[in-house]
């Protein structure tokens, strides 16, 4: 949607012009607009910059939606106005548009709505009414807003603040944590949000291709790729961190554990911080040296080798000299995919680390017990939260294991079928097969009803006799 058409937009602030707001929201005429442009400035002292701009956006395309509902687009007229309606007016609104722009489906129950999630919406609505709820609660605390906000469930939200106030009054100790086995399970407390989405089970994709690594190196080279990008891939793949999480990374971050095979960076929800610890071959270690004495000393505009880096400065570099980020590295990323033609997201060599890491640790263990200590270990490696992350991939092992033991059936199925059309063609009539210890014929179903216990093992069962002439 061009801005002539009413669409909503952040542009910089204009050069010479003295303000707090780094971004400014404006609408199709160019008109700032102060409630998002407040908000964008909130979420970026609470969030990190990107999920700052994350948010920000994700409620530019309802906003603008808003102005294409009533006349309050019209000149004259303030647009902010949209969205200062009462609640149930304001629900109405996300209503429409999560089922008809965002292409979801929406079942009202009692006090609240139910979200149904589209194919390629899942994360689209999320972000969403995380956003607008954020939204509106400064909008309340601002005085922005005169009513209660119409993201939450009034009902619900009262219920916690009476357990709350009964927790004050009775001066009940805080819960211990979960694992401290001192606390009954609690139940899980109903969501406050109006808009509810429908819960589906995240499920990593464990991907078990061993040649993998041999595959990225065939199409790297292919591709003429220099050592920034080859070590970005390598450092996915070798220490199972997220790609923003290699990319982010700083020369005091390596310098740190001595510039050999391990490096400081920050985690999911750190807020920048370095709070994990990576860890990568010696190969790599010696690539990452190479990179920064060569292709980084010649991009870094002062021709500094390590040595001379300050622990602050971005270990890659785009070749103008700028940290190189995620929006940078995806267009390589999809070129060398299409090289060695496969479909992978770059998240999904993560999944390859995991998923070789479980097969190390079940293949090496000796004991249950060093299995389950080798599960605690990655657990803690990862930095996951829960270690039932780690089910999944337990789920894919025991698949895997049945799918071999399927094999072995489909083997001896087709080994008996080849034996009796041999037998057939040779006019020779099939025989059950004879039980060597007893001499009881027995055919397969009986056999395993024997071993299960349903039938005795003598030539005196009825059942076995019915099952042999049948």
């Amino acid at each position: 949607m061009s801005p002539s058409s009413g669409a909503f937009r952040c542009i910089s602030c204009p050069e010479g012009v003295t303000s707090r707001y780094q971004v400014v929201v404006v609408d199709g005429r160019g008109t700032p607009q102060y409630a998002l442009t407040e908000f964008a400035f909130q979420m970026d002292r609470i969030l990190s910059a990107g999920a700052a701009r994350t948010y920000v956006r994700a409620l530019l395309p309802y906003f603008t939606s808003l102005c294409g509902e009533e006349s309050a687009c019209s000149p004259g007229t303030s647009q902010e106005s949209t969205w200062n309606r009462e609640p149930e007016e304001v629900r109405e609104s996300v209503r429409a548009y999560v089922v008809e722009r965002l292409r979801c489906q929406a079942r009202r129950l009692q006090g609240y709505e139910v979200i149904g999630l589209g194919p390629e919406s899942a994360s689209t609505v999320r972000v969403f009414l995380a956003a607008l709820k954020h939204f509106y609660q400064l909008a309340c605390r601002a005085g922005w807003y005169a009513y209660a906000n119409p993201l939450t469930d009034t009902v619900s939200a009262v219920l916690h603040e009476v357990e709350a106030a009964e927790n004050r009054a009775t001066g009940r100790r805080p819960r211990m944590p979960a694992l401290s086995g001192l606390e009954l399970p609690r139940r899980r407390c109903c969501s406050e949000n109006y808009f509810r989405v429908q819960e589906e089970q995240w499920v990593p994709q464990p991907i078990d291709d061993p040649g993998l690594p041999a595959r990225l190196a065939q199409g790297m080279r292919a591709c003429r790729w220099g050592l920034r990008d080859q070590i970005v891939v390598r450092l996915a793949y070798e220490s199972g961190a997220r790609i923003r999480e290699v990319l982010c990374l700083r020369v005091g971050d390596w310098r740190a554990r001595g510039c050999s095979q391990e490096a400081t960076t920050c985690s999911k929800g750190s807020r920048g911080r370095r709070v994990k610890v990576i860890r990568f071959s010696a190969e790599t270690a010696r690539m990452l040296r190479a990179y920064v004495n060569t292709e980084r000393c010649r991009w870094d505009g002062q021709w500094r080798r390590l040595e001379q880096l300050e622990d602050q400065d971005p270990l890659f570099v785009s070749q103008r000299g700028k940290p190189y980020d995620y929006e940078a590295f995806k267009p390589h990323w999809y070129t060398l995919c299409a090289k060695v033609e496969i479909d992978l997201n770059i998240h999904g060599l993560r999944h390859w680390y995991v998923t070789q890491a479980m097969r190390m640790v079940s293949e090496s263990a000796q004991t249950p017990g060093e299995v389950q200590r080798g599960k605690e270990d990655l657990v803690r490696y990862m930095g996951w939260r829960s270690a039932q992350t780690l089910e999944a991939y337990e789920h894919y092992f025991q698949a895997e294991r049945h799918a071999r033991i399927q094999d072995q059936v489909y083997q001896r199925v087709a080994m008996a079928t080849r034996e009796a059309m041999q037998r057939s063609e040779e006019g020779i009539v099939p025989r059950a097969r004879l039980l060597p210890e007893d001499g009881v014929v027995q055919d397969g179903w009986a056999m395993l009803l024997a071993l299960g216990g349903a039938m005795g093992r003598t030539g005196g069962s009825g059942d076995a006799t019915t099952t042999r002439e049948s």
